[in-house]
């Protein structure tokens, strides 16, 4: 019998150092996962503090081909102050438009080009309708506000005036004359 309990003994002692190896691990493994969450933590705060000066650059790259719009805007206004009559001023306006529309191109920013097109609700809010003849039925028929896409995705619709037809009353009495 004392051989039998020697031999369980001997089992509860190997148990015994395999539970403190494996004591040992675990809290080896905590530590590691305290420090990675700590890493993770402080790594989110400086991903989030650089998505904010990320965004600060982005504005000052923007800002600065605009100063030179300003520029030009002030330079309009000095003219408008002097003009003599409006064709001066026209041509002022004119030039200044086309250079803020030639930078919003660069920037990828475009216009949605929609009228006389078929009213595309991905493009476009109809704001109003307005009965027309079979063949512009569906159509947009005019621009309220223009709608841009930003390479090549729509950021802001458009607001358009869309042709329907007319009302069944119109078109008997038209057939009926």
């Amino acid at each position: 019998m004392s051989d039998e309990l020697d031999e369980k003994l001997s089992e509860l002692a190997i148990l015994q150092q395999s539970l403190e190896e494996q004591k040992s691990k675990a809290v080896d493994y905590y530590d590691q996962l305290l420090r990675l969450k700590a890493e993770f933590d402080n790594y989110r705060k400086r991903v989030e503090k650089e998505k904010i000066e990320a965004r600060s650059w982005g504005k000052q790259d923007v800002l600065m081909p605009l100063l030179s719009l300003v520029d030009v805007f002030d330079q309009a206004m000095s003219q408008v102050r002097n003009a003599k009559d409006v064709k001066q001023v026209a041509v002022g306006l004119e030039f200044l438009h086309k250079n803020f529309s030639s930078f919003l191109k660069s920037e990828g920013l475009a216009p949605v080009e929609i009228i006389g097109k078929a009213f595309d609700p991905h493009l476009a809010e109809a704001v109003e309708q307005v009965e027309v003849d079979n063949g512009q039925v569906g159509q947009v028929l005019a621009e309220i506000q223009r709608g841009y896409s930003f390479q090549g995705r729509v950021i802001r619709p458009a607001r358009v005036r869309v042709g329907v037809a007319k009302a069944a009353e119109e078109v008997s009495k038209k057939a009926n004359e």
